[in-house]
């Protein structure tokens, strides 16, 4: 059952594109991880929020209200497939976004 809930994220992740960019959020390491509970209810979305790293030269472009934007498309999406609470964190600083 994980393993088909772990793919199904990354399936959903990989479909959302960062706007103004022709790039999915996993590609573009704005996601770096994710979690799923034992029970496959709920998932947990690390985003690089504040990431400097030259490994996502998207992030630093990324404004206010792109993040917000990318941050309701990933609740929705998950809620869509029927996980049942969706938390998104910055992986940095652990705050739910």
């Amino acid at each position: 059952m994980y393993e088909d809930k772990a793919k199904l994220v990354e399936e959903v992740l990989v479909s959302i594109e960062v706007p103004g960019f022709d790039v999915d959020l996993i590609s573009s390491g704005v996601v770096r991880s994710f979690r799923i509970s034992s029970d496959g209810s709920r998932v947990a979305v690390f985003v690089d929020f504040l990431s400097s790293d030259p490994a996502c030269p998207f992030c630093k472009f990324i404004n206010h209200t792109l993040w917000n934007s990318i941050i309701s498309r990933i609740k929705e999406e998950l809620s869509k497939v029927g996980f049942k609470e969706v938390l998104v964190l910055d992986v940095r600083s652990k705050k739910y976004l």
